[in-house]
């Protein structure tokens, strides 16, 4: 005996929006991650900062340039940071408005990120509530 069209059309409907649900799911789990990334680079630049402030002309350190590599530098203009701003553009600020400028950055992110462990938790629960739903039909004659 063939199945109801009309079931068969809902089942492939549920199947369509769970596939969109788990697509949505993983795009936000890639944007948090992205986020995640950006504050922990602004809390390094908020470290660095840290560590840099009060040396003195001539101090001499190691910067990493990346692949566990580093260069030997020395502080040339004390107190001063190039903060970049976005769309390539940089400006040359004391480390307590840099500061500023990093800890709003950083506010900003973790409201993104807030905002997107929200729709991600509420596209978690919507598929939980379609995955209820699949089990009717699973457990239907």
């Amino acid at each position: 005996m063939a199945a109801d069209p009309a079931t068969e059309e809902q089942v492939r409907d549920l199947v369509a929006r769970m596939q969109a649900g788990q697509a949505r799911m993983d795009l936000l789990q890639q944007q948090a991650r992205l986020v995640q990334a950006s504050i922990d680079d602004v809390d390094s630049a908020l470290k660095a900062l840290a560590v840099l402030e009060g040396q003195e002309p001539g101090h001499e350190m190691l910067v990493p340039i990346g692949a566990g590599s580093f260069v030997h530098a020395a502080v040339a203009r004390p107190g001063k940071a190039l903060v970049g701003l976005g769309a390539g553009v940089t400006v040359e600020r004391g480390f307590a408005d840099a500061k500023e400028i990093f800890q709003a950055r950083r506010t900003e992110l973790e409201k993104v990120l807030a905002e997107t462990s929200g729709a991600f938790e509420q596209v978690a629960n919507e598929m939980l509530r379609l995955q209820q739903e699949a089990e009717k039909y699973r457990q239907a004659p």
